[in-house]
């Protein structure tokens, strides 16, 4: 199996699908991720005034909550918004625009940041239906700990490129076994499984963790989310292992 080839061709694809726009104050930036309502996300960067970059997503992401119903008045979605701002070291403005600033030679790292933001709040969006993402990463962090499974929560670890990453929860590896980090993901859309298996992409090159063998589980709801093939295609070209949670009760081999 050539898997170097096939991230190759992946990441050309990837690029392809990019679309630059000129606005007049900084470009328009048509990612290939799309939202909950299938819209293309699009991001916006521009120049400021100090020299950096600013990211942002012209207040979409929240307006697309309001369009579909979503009250982020309720302090349970306000703390998972919370969260996930300061996961990413991204602020929320007093007109809701998501944004994040600088270098330019952080332009990688925070435009990453940003989209992972974007996917992580659109997601709530599934809160409509009583299906809370929070709710099912509870559910699977009292699993672990019901069946003695030693898993550190809000596991924070460094990439190779520099971006540091919060990984939901880590169970310490040994001399015999790897260490296994975990995302709980509540909808597993193709978009999600890619950001994560980039992102093990990512911390698995890192050169301070070169001695450490790693796995990078994906627990995610199949209760009413079947993941699509492509997200199985992807995942499986990076490493990345998908666990459905049906058969959580396979973590404990793991």
């Amino acid at each position: 199996m050539n898997t170097n080839k096939w991230l190759d061709q992946y990441v050309n694809w990837l690029r392809a699908q990019y679309k630059v726009s000129s606005l007049a104050e900084g470009d328009e930036i048509s990612t290939p991720f799309t939202n909950s309502i299938g819209d293309n996300i699009r991001i916006y960067v521009q120049a400021s005034s100090s020299g950096k970059v600013v990211f942002s997503d012209d207040g979409n992401t929240m307006n697309d909550l309001d369009m579909m119903g979503i009250d982020v008045s309720n302090k349970t979605r306000q703390m998972l918004i919370n969260n996930i701002l300061d996961q990413y070291s991204v602020k929320l403005n007093t007109n809701n625009v998501l944004t994040i600033s600088g270098k330019v030679k952080d332009i990688p790292v925070i435009k990453q940041q940003l989209l992972q933001t974007i996917l992580r709040i659109d997601d709530l969006i599934q809160t409509r239906k009583g299906i809370v993402s929070n709710l099912f990463k509870q559910e699977v962090s009292e699993y672990l700990y019901e069946n003695d499974i030693g898993a550190l929560p809000r596991y924070p670890i460094t990439g190779n490129t520099g971006n540091p990453y919060t990984v939901d929860f880590a169970i310490p590896g040994s001399k015999t076994k790897p260490l296994r980090l975990i995302q709980a993901i509540n909808r597993p859309t193709f978009e999600r499984i890619a950001a994560e298996s980039i992102t093990f992409d990512d911390i698995k090159q890192s050169p301070a963790l070169e001695r450490i063998k790693i796995r990078y589980l994906i627990i995610y709801n199949d209760a009413e989310n079947p993941i699509p093939s492509k997200a199985r295609n992807i995942a499986s070209q990076y490493g990345t292992e998908l666990k459905p949670w049906s058969q959580k009760q396979l973590l404990k081999l793991a």
